[in-house]
C-alpha cells in the first residue's frame, strides 16, 4: 500500500462540489500507479465518516 498526502482543503473542496453518491468520499487516483485512493479518515460535509479500515475489512 502506498501513501500520498492530499491537503484537507483540497479534499473538502472536492467534497463540497460533489453531488454524487454520499456513501463514497471524494476520491483521487494515485499519480504513480493510477489506483484509487481512499482516506485514512475523513468526515464529509454530509456527516458521513470514511475510514480505510472499513474497506480493508471487506
Amino acid at each position: 500500500m502506498q501513501v500520498e498526502e492530499i491537503p484537507l482543503e483540497v479534499v473538502r473542496n472536492f467534497d463540497a462540489m460533489d453531488d454524487g453518491d454520499t456513501t463514497v468520499p471524494a476520491q483521487f487516483s494515485c499519480e504513480k500507479c493510477r489506483g484509487d485512493m481512499y482516506p485514512e479518515y475523513y468526515k464529509g460535509f454530509q456527516g458521513n465518516e470514511y475510514k480505510i479500515a472499513d474497506i480493508q475489512e471487506q
